[in-house]
């Protein structure tokens, strides 16, 4: 195995890996700690975590990394598929949703918080739920907040939008004109939109802020849309007729008509009125655990000629991406490529 130097951390980034490692070694009694020198094989890792757990040790090649998007758990697998050593990612703060990623990807982790996953021969810990420490908290960026997310989604589906006075942003974004500035503000703090003169904006990463809202839109603001689970006939889906109910549909239906790729199982509804005559027109009943899902459409603009019983693309792929299933995911590359790449140009 050929040693080599480990990567060169900001002070940030250390600061992150001590806490985490102190975090972990505090919630779990566990005995972890950083070891210098050989960092991993053919690249170099940001540090080499030993853990010491009933008389074993196991080491970890670790990378410290901000988990901004959906995808950042894969990334950081096959960035260290072929290293000698177990991978680990070490994150300021890690969603439930992400740490469910990380499982299903068997890539450990550890973050700040005291979240933890810990795979080995002989070693098993998964820790979740751990609040968001007070430092990290949403809040401090306004994009990620719920009405921030309710923008950045208008921003995505309409980038000509970009170039809209406020009043125009906060109407399709279906929220108060005070907290669109706030929003741009930090867009722009982030180096996501450059602000020219009046309203010349440009957003300089689209895809960044297409993640970012992936990321958060399942933990952030789907749980405000006021959730509802019904079961209906799985067979007779393809009757439901929503456009008279001003309903779209989004997940699985979508991503099928869209593509032609998937037999949808789940069918998620996003209705702008109340939905007792859609619910009662279809002869679905209440059901926690129900086949349909039915929440709060949250934009305000149109969907498009062609696709007006859908949600727009980028739900649709955020919806398939929080299932955690091999074949939406395949569904949401496709729809990705095909319905959302494309438009960036647009707002660059």
């Amino acid at each position: 195995m050929a040693e080599i130097r480990e990567a060169t951390m900001t002070t940030q980034e250390q600061r992150v890996l001590e806490t985490a490692i102190a975090t972990l070694n505090q919630t779990t009694g566990l005995n972890a700690r950083v070891l210098r020198g050989i960092a991993g094989q053919g690249r170099a890792a940001d540090a080499t975590i030993e853990v010491a757990a009933e008389r074993q040790k196991y080491r970890f090649a670790a990378e410290v990394k901000t988990v901004d998007r959906f995808e950042t758990p894969a990334m950081v697998k096959a960035r260290f598929k072929d290293l000698g050593k177990r991978p680990l990612l070490v994150a300021p703060y890690i969603t439930r949703e992400i740490a469910e990623r990380c499982r299903d990807l068997h890539l450990p982790f550890i973050d700040t918080a005291g979240n933890a996953y810990l795979e080995a021969p002989g070693l098993l810990i998964y820790v979740v739920g751990q609040p968001r420490p007070a430092e990290l908290r949403q809040d401090r960026f306004r994009a990620l907040n719920p009405a921030g997310l309710h923008i950045t989604f208008a921003l995505l589906c309409r980038p000509e939008l970009i170039r809209a006075n406020y009043r125009e942003i906060a109407a399709a974004a279906r929220v108060a004109l005070g907290t669109v500035g706030p929003v741009m503000n930090d867009l722009e703090a982030r180096g996501l939109l450059r602000l020219q003169t009046g309203t010349e904006r440009t957003l300089l990463d689209p895809e960044r802020i297409l993640q970012e809202w992936v990321t958060h839109y399942p933990t952030t603001l789907r749980p405000k849309l006021n959730p509802r689970r019904f079961q209906a006939d799985r067979e007779q889906y393809h009757q439901i007729n929503l456009k008279q109910h001003n309903a779209y549909w989004g997940g699985e239906v979508a991503a099928e008509k869209l593509t032609h790729f998937l037999k949808p199982a789940h069918f998620t509804i996003y209705a702008r009125e109340p939905i007792a005559k859609l619910v009662a027109a279809n002869r679905m009943r209440a059901d926690r655990a129900g086949n349909v899902e039915i929440l709060d459409a949250f934009w305000n603009f149109g969907t498009g000629p062609t696709d007006a019983d859908m949600v727009p693309p980028v739900l649709v792929y955020a919806d398939l991406l929080a299932t955690n299933d091999g074949r939406n995911a395949e569904a949401a590359k496709m729809i990705y490529e095909q319905r959302i790449e494309p438009t960036f140009h647009h707002a660059q």
